[in-house]
């Protein structure tokens, strides 16, 4: 069974209370409208209900939707998530009167739902930046016990006619560290390495990339992705791991033999570190463009609650996948 069927049927089973929260979008309603009839999740509008079940019956009459909504007017919600920022935020001097102005803006809203308990995990990002998304996840919804570093990864779905390396790759991190520390850096492998063995029920296989092969060059680049594959091999992590590599040899195992004969690791890599964002942004970017594939994500992975960012360019359909990754987390 392809992984996202997997995923989806996963989502049904739990069905979870999922808020999208930019319903001035177009895209948003579409994509709230299908997953309701397929019944993946409980979906929760940011909205005036009155409002959007209008603009909902303009974009599909037919529809048999059981949508429910939280209005960012209620003065009541405003109130209460108000008193809930002030109390979380105080002691970073943020004033009951500051929490009552901020609450105003649909994201933070929506984190407080979250926060609050009032629904099990947030998509949004179609109309927002991902700064405004990521920080204010951050301030109150905060990282998960134990983790040291949020980071975010995406799941790389190839069609029929593109699977010379496989079904699926993760590609990590593509949207949230720019130029992470070896430190850092283990950290983002060793979180997605448990995302792809808990989340996706992947076995990993994990290339550190960099633009050398098992060379000692005296790059700072490359010796920070000699440490990072250190440190995870020194962790004795549930995966396969190999670094620093090229990305021809994370792939290829002719041309891993090549360059580095010595290895135990078998190509191809099923999970990809990149060094800096700009890789891993640019990578994604590209494989999606010129190969057709899915890219479900960022996918954040580190978070107390879940919560994920869309590309502003986003799709229906990868709202849709992004919404059935996060019901996956929530279960």
């Amino acid at each position: 069974m392809p992984l996202l069927q997997k995923l989806t049927n996963n989502a049904k089973k739990a069905f979870p209370r999922i808020l999208l929260a930019e319903s001035s979008d177009d895209r948003v309603l579409k994509a709230a409208l299908s997953i309701s009839e397929q019944k993946i999740a409980q979906i929760v509008l940011l909205g005036n209900e009155r409002q959007l079940s209008h603009r909902l019956d303009k974009l599909n009459h037919d529809s048999q939707h059981t949508l429910d909504f939280i209005d960012p007017q209620d003065e009541i919600l405003q109130g209460e998530y108000a008193k809930l920022l002030h109390q979380k935020r105080k002691r970073t001097g943020l004033s009951l009167d500051k929490a009552r102005e901020l609450v105003q803006q649909y994201c933070v809203f929506a984190m407080l739902a979250l926060e609050s308990g009032a629904v099990d995990g947030v998509v949004t990002g179609a109309i927002t930046s991902s700064q405004q998304v990521l920080s204010n996840a951050l301030r109150i919804i905060g990282v998960a016990e134990g983790v040291k570093l949020v980071s975010s990864f995406f799941l790389m779905v190839f069609d029929e006619n593109h699977q010379v390396y496989g079904k699926e790759m993760l590609f990590s991190d593509c949207a949230m560290n720019v130029n992470p520390s070896a430190e850092e850096l283990a950290e983002i492998a060793t979180s997605t390495i448990k995302s792809a063995n808990e989340l996706l029920g992947m076995t990993p296989k994990v290339a550190m990339l960099s633009f050398s092969t098992n060379r000692g060059v005296e790059y700072e680049q490359v010796k920070k992705v000699e440490l990072a594959t250190s440190i995870c091999q020194e962790r004795s992590l549930n995966a396969e791991i190999v670094g620093n590599i090229q990305l021809d040899a994370a792939l290829d195992n002719k041309v891993l033999n090549l360059k580095y004969p010595q290895t135990s690791f078998v190509s191809p890599a099923n999970l990809l570190i990149f060094p800096t964002l700009d890789a891993g942004n640019i990578g994604y970017k590209l494989v999606q463009r010129f190969s057709g594939a899915e890219a479900v994500g960022p996918i954040l992975q580190g978070l107390a609650k879940p919560v994920n960012d869309l590309s502003r360019g986003c799709s229906v359909q990868e709202i849709i996948n992004t919404v059935v990754i996060t019901a996956n987390q929530c279960a």
